[in-house]
């Protein structure tokens, strides 16, 4: 027996607790995706998803985006996905999780390619943690992806399987495919085709396996645009009209023509006063940067190559495709910290300074503009605290018998499957506490009732923003102690907006409070009827819900008014679920 005991603790060890496992590993990149996901994304980001996937409801016809196909074949299932369920698109959490699927798979598949590098090495083990640290815990990647909303490890992800993949004869169409996918997924892939180019040449007798795969991806993956009629103007959105979006040497990417011409100076413009024309960022850079690709060419061509030597040689190019050429984004420089590192592990001796290097200077580059958030937080950090509360208790209370029960989960086998499984289970359980969430505070209208907002609205004044319907001031959804609203109206301490009662109107229900966006807010609602106050709520401070419940006896108008009780800093008010009732 105890034995026994000693087999299932070393099998339990060896799956979730032992750093040389998949598990292990993987579960921190879960961990740590699903912690950025509540970070805050630029308004724009999310209103082109929005965007997107309104677009795509109707049809692939339809869609206006300048993505290429391969994500947009993912959009278009969350679509489907919101069409039949009537999720609100409002949620910014939701929308993130639904969005970067694909890029959290992305990452663990990088991460699972970095491990099945690193278990064929013969180094120490500190030197095989820092590997794995190098991907796993990588803040760029988690910057560009989680945190910001970008889709830029996804690609890189794709084209480095597939330079694995191409580099062996065997399996060289099955590359060539995978690079095809990666151009499909973000144009900006084309950084390795130089790399590509020298391999298809090396092998040319079958080159044409390669040329084949590629097509029937490309074929496949632009199928459903064809059956709509949309392929020449998704390519077109995709591809051509990119070309010359952004007319500009820099835009917030710290490379050469940063260092030169500052931030957003126009491509076109000679490098210095008096200087022929064609002396600019965006011809000088195009030619450096081919040249470059060609020396790149010619020596993977020339002498066959180790992946090593393939994978540093792709990884220079995409440095040099982010410091070189003009028009370049901070996210760019990602591709080239990847490469490098999954080149890293291939080494026979461990050296990860590049790899370092360029994580350093995507982080850098990234960083400089973004910021963090998050709500949704609070759910896992509740499962966590209560599952550490029914641990100790049953290992206090019932010892015996609990640990008949640790003994029995030990026995069954963990394979590294279970990270996935682990993906599956966290969307599952955030989605169901999203709806459960929606049905608990969603109010359906019954007969005679009708939402104050509809009402006909007589004046309005508030300290700060314009008054949003549906959500918080600062067009978030209305979250108030956790809670998610649909209805309701976000204000701004001091405020008051007067609405024109029916003349049938009996009574008035709603939940007001401070948006949990805010804080620090510190506010007091008030109601009024016929300008005769009728309802105070009292000193309303963050997470807290007041509820208003009176009645109406032949009063014309109705005011709902916020007090700033002093400053009026962060003071983000919220009337909820508010209905006028009528006979």
């Amino acid at each position: 027996m105890i034995h026994k005991l000693h087999q299932l603790k070393k099998c339990f060890i060896e799956t979730f607790l032992n750093r040389h496992s998949f598990a292990f590993w993987g579960l921190l990149t879960l961990f740590l995706n699903f912690i950025f996901l509540h970070t805050q994304s630029f308004d724009s980001d999310l209103g082109c998803w929005r965007k997107w996937i309104a677009d795509l409801q109707v049809s692939f016809s339809n869609f206006s985006g300048d993505y290429p196909p391969f994500y947009v074949l993912w959009l278009r299932i969350v679509a489907y996905f919101y069409q039949a369920t009537h999720l609100s698109l409002d949620l910014t959490y939701e929308l993130k999780q639904f969005c970067l699927f694909p890029v959290i798979l992305a990452h663990l598949s990088l991460v699972h390619f970095v491990w099945l590098r690193v278990q064929n090495q013969k180094w120490d083990d500190s030197f095989k943690t820092i590997a794995m640290l190098l991907v796993v815990a990588n803040p760029a990647i988690y910057l560009d992806g989680p945190i910001w909303g970008q889709v830029d490890i996804l690609p890189v992800t794709i084209c480095i399987w597939a330079l694995w993949f191409a580099i062996k004869p065997r399996t060289f169409a099955l590359g060539m495919a995978l690079f095809m996918l990666g151009l499909l997924t973000k144009f900006q892939m084309i950084m390795f085709l130089p790399i590509f180019g020298a391999i298809a040449l090396r092998y040319y007798r079958i080159m044409w396996k390669g040329i084949l795969s590629a097509a029937v991806v490309f074929g496949l993956v632009f199928l459903p645009f064809i059956l709509t009629g949309s392929f020449v103007q998704e390519f077109k959105q995709a591809y051509l009209s990119s070309v010359g979006q952004y007319p500009y040497a820099a835009m917030n990417a710290g490379n050469l023509w940063m260092a030169i011409c500052g931030n957003y100076s126009p491509e076109s413009r000679p490098l210095f006063e008096n200087a022929l024309p064609f002396l600019n960022p965006g011809l000088l850079g195009k030619i450096l940067f081919v040249v470059i690709s060609i020396a790149v060419m010619v020596t993977t061509l020339i002498k066959r190559r180790s992946f090593v030597e393939i994978m540093n040689l792709s990884a220079l190019n995409a440095l040099a495709f982010f410091m070189i050429l003009p028009c370049m984004h901070e996210r760019y420089c990602l591709a080239a910290a990847a490469v490098c590192i999954a080149g890293a592990v291939c080494q026979k001796k461990p050296n990860f300074n590049a790899a370092i290097i360029f994580s350093a200077i995507a982080y850098i580059n990234i960083s400089m503009i973004l910021s963090i958030h998050g709500e949704k937080l609070w759910l896992w950090i509740s499962i966590a605290g209560v599952i550490a509360l029914i641990h100790f208790f049953a290992k206090a209370i019932f010892p015996l018998k609990y640990q008949k029960l640790l003994d029995f989960i030990k026995r069954i086998p963990m394979p590294g499957i279970m990270v996935y499984i682990v993906l599956i289970l966290v969307y599952v359980v955030d989605i169901c506490h999203t709806f459960s969430q929606m049905a608990e505070s969603a109010y359906q209208l019954k007969e005679g009732e009708i939402f104050i907002y509809d009402l006909k609205l007589l004046s309005h004044s508030q300290g700060y923003g314009s008054l949003a319907i549906g959500k918080s001031i600062d067009q978030n959804p209305i979250y108030i102690n956790g809670q998610v609203y649909v209805a309701g109206i976000g204000t701004h301490a001091p405020s008051r907006q007067i609405y024109e009662l029916p003349e049938n109107a009996t009574r008035f229900t709603s939940g007001c409070g401070v948006d949990d966006e805010s804080g620090y807010g510190h506010l007091e609602c008030i109601v009024r009827l016929d300008d005769q106050e009728v309802w105070r709520s009292g000193p309303l401070d963050a997470r807290k819900l007041a509820v208003v419940d009176i009645e109406i006896n032949g009063q014309k108008k109705i005011s709902l008014e916020t007090d700033e009780l002093g400053s009026k800093s962060y003071d983000h008010a919220d009337w909820v679920n508010p209905v006028v009732h009528t006979k």
